[in-house]
């Protein structure tokens, strides 16, 4: 009878000390970190992107990638995810477009020339995921200018013109958002019924940046306005945390072309047949 009693409490024993498994100091290391994704930055800037925006997380080691979707309207303000205790690369990216999963095969976010720069916004860092437990506060930054221009033609200029921005940067890196190089070709489309016309570009490396007009149905350059020249002039930084917006006038008179930016004192004048 004692030796049943010492056989069931010697079994006992051996099933606690299974079930404590990583609570015991020794075997600590095969346990998962569990790290929190929180999400409270981000969804403040809801006003900035939209609620019908996607936000795309990718974690990922030198060994594996693990990503996650969310809607931003739906999006929790904190997520709790189990991950191999490693020091893991947190990619987020937000957007509109819910059928485009735009880091399937890569951080690489490029356009295909005749494709306009969406509204992206990005970020990433590393977070220590060594211990049991790990935060990564996402705090997504803008990837993208918007060029406004005022066509003080009330829109005679798209309906006369085609008018193309034409760069030497396509899209950018999410792993360290850093811009990529290469052709950059967008047909800016009709104006608002404003006169506005609006076009998104790429974080800008050089001061190449081109806006050009061209014969309606027609293959003839006429005129090549270096629009990002005066940007740089004018202190645009290729790498600041948020690409900001730029508005500019546009009026021909004469058969000269104003180029003026707004809240710069400079205005630029080009004649059209030189």
């Amino acid at each position: 009878m004692l030796k049943y009693h010492f056989v069931q409490a010697l079994f006992g024993c051996l099933l606690l000390c299974a079930c404590i498994g990583c609570t015991v100091r020794e075997d600590r290391l095969p346990c998962p970190c569990y790290l929190d994704i929180d999400y409270r930055e981000l969804l403040a800037t809801e006003p900035s992107v939209g609620i019908s925006a996607r936000v795309d997380l990718l974690l990922q080691d030198a060994d594996s990638r693990w990503m996650t979707q969310h809607s931003l309207d739906l999006c929790p303000e904190m997520e709790e995810i189990s991950v191999e205790k490693s020091h893991l690369q947190v990619i987020s990216l937000v957007h509109d477009k819910p059928w485009r999963d735009f880091l399937a095969e890569g951080t690489r976010v490029t356009y295909e020339p005749g494709n306009e720069m969406d509204a992206l916004y990005a970020s990433t860092q590393w977070v220590d995921c060594s211990d049991e437990e790990a935060c990564c506060v996402l705090h997504p930054h803008k990837q993208f200018s918007t060029l406004q221009f005022t066509d003080e033609a009330d829109g005679a200029l798209c309906r006369r013109y085609n008018m193309v921005i034409r760069g030497s940067t396509c899209g950018f890196d999410a792993a360290d958002l850093s811009a990529v190089e290469g052709e950059y070709l967008y047909t800016v489309q009709e104006d608002d019924g404003q006169g506005r016309i609006c076009v998104r570009i790429p974080r800008q490396l050089r001061n190449d940046l081109l806006l050009e007009f061209w014969e309606k149905d027609r293959h003839n350059l006429l005129f090549s306005c270096p629009v990002g020249l005066y940007l740089f002039a004018a202190g645009y930084d290729p790498a600041a945390a948020d690409l900001p917006d730029y508005s500019l006038r546009i009026d021909f008179r004469d058969a000269l072309l104003y180029l003026r930016i707004a809240d710069w004192k400079d205005e630029y004048i080009y004649s059209l047949y030189d």
